[in-house]
Order: C-alpha cells, then structure tokens, then sequence
C-alpha cells in the first residue's frame, strides 16, 4: 500500500510525463529517445545502393552545365549497358543549354527507362499539402524524358538533425510525391498513400551503401552497377563541420551525428527514405492513447515505488530501471517498426520520482536528529492517533523499534498531556517485569519542547519479507491475525490460549495498580508469536473503588456499567474474544453466527465471555484472577477431553 507522500510522487511523477509527452517543452526528450537508439546498431541493407558522388553541385550560374551534362549522358548510357536497376538525380536541372547537348541527355535517359528527377517546392509550400501547381519542376525536355519526378526536400532546416520522411502528412495524397517515394514507385513497389507519420530508420553511420566519385564512376569496371539503385547528387565539403554551412545548402545531420561528429547530404536522406519505403521498415509510434496509458502506469509505478525505497537503494533501483527502459525500448524499435519516446520515462519520470523519494524522505531523517535522539525513523509514520504518531525507528545498534510521539499540541489543555506523561512513566517500571506487556525501553521528555516520546519492542511483521519486498511495515495485531484465517474467526482452543496470555498479563497489570483502557484486537500485538497488550500510551492508576476514570475507550469496547475500571478491562477483553472467536464485529454482540452455535468447544468459551459482559457488576468476574482460572480450567478441560455438552 502506498503512503500518502508515496501516492503524491506517483501522481506528480505521472504528470511530468504527460507533460513532457505533450508540450513542446519535451521536444528534447523526444528527439533524443529517437536519435540515440541508433547507438546500440542499426539493420543491415541488402539492397546495392551506390551513391555517385559530384564534386560541385553549386549554384548552375557558376558551373559549365553543358560539359556536366555531357558527362551525364555518358554515364547514363554506361549504367543502362551495365544493367543499373534505378537511376535517381539529386540534382536540379532547371535550365537549358546547347540543344544538342540536352538532346543527347535526355535520349540517354529515355534509352534507360528507369530514371527519376528532382523538382523543389516552392516556399510557401513546404509545409502544406502539395498539388499541380506547388514545385517548380525540371526542365521539360528532361522530365518528359524521364521515368519520374520528386520533390527533393527533407524535414529540417540545413545543419539540422532529419528525422521523418517529408512531407509526413498523408504523403500519398497529392500529385507529387517525395523524391525517395517516386524512386520507390519507380523500383516497382506499390506503396500505401494512406501511411502517414513515417519516421527515417537510419542504417549505419556510414549511409546505406557505397559512395565514389563521379569521375571513377565514368571509369568503372564493366557490369559494376549491375542490378544496383544509383543515387547521383551533391556532397557536404566540410562533412567534419557539421555546423558549418555550404554553399549550396544541402548539409544536414542524423542521430550519428551526435557522435561521429559527420554531416551528410540531402542524397542520403532520399536513399533512406526510398530503403524505408521499398523495405516496409520504416519507423512508427504507437496510437496516443496507447503511449498516454504507458506513461501513467509507468509514473505510477516509478514515482510511487522509489519513495518505498531507502535513499540508497532507491538510487540503485533506479539506475536499473533506466537501463531495462533504455534497452527495453531500443530493442523494440530495433526489432518492431515501432518507436516509443522512453526518454520520457527515463530521463524525464525517474529522475523526478529520485529527487522525490530523496528530498522527501531526508526530512525525517534531518527531523530525528533533532525530535528523536538516537533514533531514525523508517519512512513514514506507521499509525497516528488522537493524541500523536508511531514510527518505526532504528536504534543507533541497528535494531527496529516502535517509537510513539505525545504532542501537547493534541490536547485542549497539559493536564490530559502529563496525565498521560505520569501513566507511561508507572507503566515503564513494570513493563519489562511479565512477558504478557508490551517492553518500553526508554522514555524521552526535552524541556518545554511540547512533546515525549517512548520507544518500545518492535511487534512482529504482518509480511514477513516486508524489508527485503521494499513494502511498508505493518504490525501483526490480533485483529490482522483473525482476518487471515477462514470465517475471520480463530478456533476456540487458540482463543482460549490467547485469553490466558492476556488474561495473566492483565491480571499482572492490575495488582500493580494500573488499568489499560483500551483493549481492542488491534491494540493486542503479536512479538515473537507472543501476544501482548500494546498501545500503552492510555495506562494509568486504576480509580479508588466506586470512582471512574477518564472515557476513553473504543466505542463497542466501552463497559455500559463504568468507565476506567477493572472490570471495564475485563469487559473489553471479553468483546476482544467474542470478535475473535466469531468473525462478528463489536456491535454484533451476543449475537453468534449458525456456523459456531455446534461447537462445544465454543459455547463453553462463550460461557466466559457471557458472564464477564453480565448487565450486572456482581454477576461478572469480579478480578482479572478469577477469569483467567476460569480460562485455565476451561483449557485443562478441553485437554483431557472432558468438555461438558452446553
């Protein structure tokens, strides 16, 4: 069960995940969740894919168009006798030179029947869906000639990281397409118009195939380009400056970039794209609902567990989650088609939930330094009543304790605080004398500070693996005890050797002139096996006789003939046993369930139970000593097999 800081951090734990899964404050977590996944590796390409390399694709103005396109002519008619399946032209072919020259061109590309061309959008329509009229297109004599038409444009700005397929929406919708969509089309692939959303799956700091020069392309061995895609287009000249602009514009970066330290050009995106397209690889994320339900369970989760935790141990699982998230997720994109944004979870959710389980559990550790001596709480406080809280502490031995706050604040005036002051200090000297009460081992008043404390034995565990499980401690009292067991009820000789225990306890208590007050299932803890009356903070000396002492006890335990009374203590065992022995609660008494009313055993404990609940005062057990004989005569009873019908 989470504690209320616990409950605080999963919610605020969720919230920053859903935070930065959607604002554009989390852009960052986003980007990196996609870009590092390729640090861990990237798929191999089957597909032959030879990148043509040419040294100045700048400004048209400045280079001499007519010898390029001579020396394009030649290299196309060179791939179509090698058998090159795809040619595609990184290149913008916008203007004419000598008619002849580009005749010849464009005679070499309709001769190989498989080459696409690059077209540009205009800028008011790099972000919009695109129709007829929404590029500027080569050159007519070379886009007659030629297999198909691009737009070669990529989803970032120069110098930047590219990450999704342009344009993302619907890329299917509209009269033109993507370059890497019409090559893919081009190859012979019939691609879904209805995808959308698509992410680049990158394959491999080096790109996805071989690059050589233009000029030893012309020079390349016969059937070199054999059934291989052929990419002709621009590179970066300064590749090791990433930051750095070119000329022409056509630099980019991708997740390696990170760090290589490497930029590419525009052709390898293209490449890319017509790989995922043709390969059906590309990546994806799952519907948002899908992502938004993760992000809540993993908050909850995360947030909530680690404030469970010690601070240490609370560090180590974190760093163990954020690798199984990291290699949980990489794996996934790595073997899926699917992405998920895990940076978010690992770099945004467990961190905070750290800081949260570290900033909030230190300030009870800094808080018993000072309130508590000598003693460190636990975590939380396990209980809180009227008048203060319990803890579990850690002794400077190393030993878990129970410790009990009184504040004065609780009361509306001192004389209740130092009543119960003066009952814990009578009590102290006698609790260690019979093993039937619970040991309290120090007592701490600090002068005019407003509060005491006493520290007493630990009870026993109600999960006995609770430290080990990161779980919260919660103490086996008789009443946890009976919700355990079939019917909520314990067998009668189990009750009848619990009431002995008390009973003798009880007995002790009251020769020393003390009353206890409160005795309910809960106030009756189990140590070492051993029951025990617990929850001493109510003792005091018992009232002269026809006197009555303060109202306290629980509702359904209080004694209708007096209050703060022996026979009130006797009184609340004996409902303590009825509860016990039944499954009943405390206002169901004397009433008795049909699945007990045939058991001897029974009936002759309720026999007990009846008379010490008596209407009449002189009726009843008139000492704790006279109802434990008759317990004990009861148990002897029993033993020897000789129990009376009722």
């Amino acid at each position: 069960m989470f504690s209320r800081s616990a409950l605080t951090g999963a919610a605020l734990a969720v919230a920053v995940g859903l935070l930065l899964w959607g604002t554009p404050l989390g852009e960052p977590w986003e980007n990196a969740s996609y870009d590092y996944a390729y640090l861990f590796g990237s798929r191999a390409v089957t597909n032959q894919i030879v990148f043509i390399q040419m040294e100045d694709v700048g400004d048209e103005t400045k280079r001499d168009l007519q010898q390029e396109r001579e020396q394009h002519a030649a290299l196309l008619q060179k791939l179509t006798r090698d058998g090159a399946r795809l040619v595609v032209f990184d290149v913008f072919f916008q203007t004419s030179t000598v008619v002849q020259v580009d005749e010849k061109m464009a005679a070499a590309m309709r001769q190989n029947g498989h080459v696409v061309l690059m077209g540009i959008p205009t800028e008011d329509n790099r972000n919009s869906e695109l129709a007829g009229g929404s590029i500027v297109q080569p050159y007519a004599l070379f886009l007659n000639a030629a297999a198909g038409c691009g737009l070669g444009y990529v989803d970032a700005q120069t110098l930047q990281i590219v990450r999704r397929h342009w344009p993302f929406w619907k890329p299917g919708e509209g009269d033109f397409h993507s370059l890497g969509w019409v090559a893919a089309e081009t190859y012979g692939v019939r691609v879904n118009p209805k995808i959308e959303n698509q992410w680049l799956r990158f394959y491999g700091r080096n790109g996805p195939g071989e690059r050589i020069l233009y000029s030893r392309a012309l020079a390349a061995a016969d059937d070199f380009f054999r059934g291989k895609v052929v990419f002709i287009g621009g590179w970066p000249a300064r590749p090791n400056d990433p930051g750095s602009g070119e000329p022409n514009n056509d630099k980019f970066s991708t997740p390696y970039t990170h760090w290589t330290g490497q930029a590419i050009g525009g052709i390898i995106i293209h490449a890319t794209t017509f790989l995922n397209l043709v390969n059906g690889d590309w990546l994806r994320r799952q519907p948002a609902q899908i992502e938004l339900l993760l992000l809540v369970v993993t908050g909850f989760l995360i947030g909530g567990g680690l404030r469970l935790l010690k601070p240490l141990r609370a560090l180590l699982v974190a760093i163990g989650i954020f690798f199984v998230v990291m290699c949980a997720f990489v794996s996934w994109s790595y073997y899926t088609h699917y992405w998920f944004p895990w940076l978010v979870i690992a770099g945004g959710q467990l961190p905070f939930a750290l800081a949260w389980a570290w900033t909030t559990r230190p300030r009870h550790v800094m808080f018993s330094y000072e309130r508590f001596p000598g003693y460190t709480p636990v975590g939380d406080p396990v209980g809180e009543g009227a008048y203060g809280k319990v803890w579990l502490v850690r002794n400077t031995t190393g030993e878990l304790q129970a410790l009990k706050e009184i504040e004065l604040t609780k009361f509306q005036d001192t004389e209740p605080y130092e009543r119960e002051f003066r009952g814990i200090k009578s009590y102290k000297l006698i609790s260690n004398q019979h093993l039937g009460l619970l040991h309290v081992d120090y007592v701490y008043r600090p002068d005019h500070a407003g509060y005491f404390f006493y520290v007493m034995e630990l009870g026993d565990a109600l999960n006995p693996s609770w430290e080990k499980s990161g779980g919260k401690f919660e103490p086996r009292d008789l009443g946890r005890a009976c919700g355990q067991m079939e019917g909520r009820r314990m067998p009668p000789r189990e009750c009848i050797r619990i009431g002995i225990k008390l009973l003798e306890a009880l007995n002790f208590l009251h020769q020393a002139g003390l009353i206890h007050r409160d005795i309910k299932p809960a106030n009756i803890i189990f140590v070492n096996g051993h029951p025990k009356l617990a929850d001493v903070g109510l003792i005091r000396e018992a009232p002269a006789y026809g006197q009555q002492a303060t109202r306290v006890y629980t509702p359904g335990f209080d004694d209708p003939l007096g209050l703060g009374t022996k026979l009130a203590d006797m009184y609340a065992l004996a409902i303590t046993l009825y509860i016990s022995s039944t499954g009943n609660k405390e206002g169901s008494f004397p009433q008795l369930p049909t699945q007990v009313c045939d058991n001897p055993e029974f009936m002759r404990l309720n026999e007990i139970i009846l008379r010490a609940c008596q209407p009449v005062a002189t009726d009843r057990y008139p000492s704790a000593a006279e109802m434990l004989a008759a317990f004990q005569a009861l148990q002897a009873e029993l033993n020897a097999g000789q129990t009376r019908p009722i």
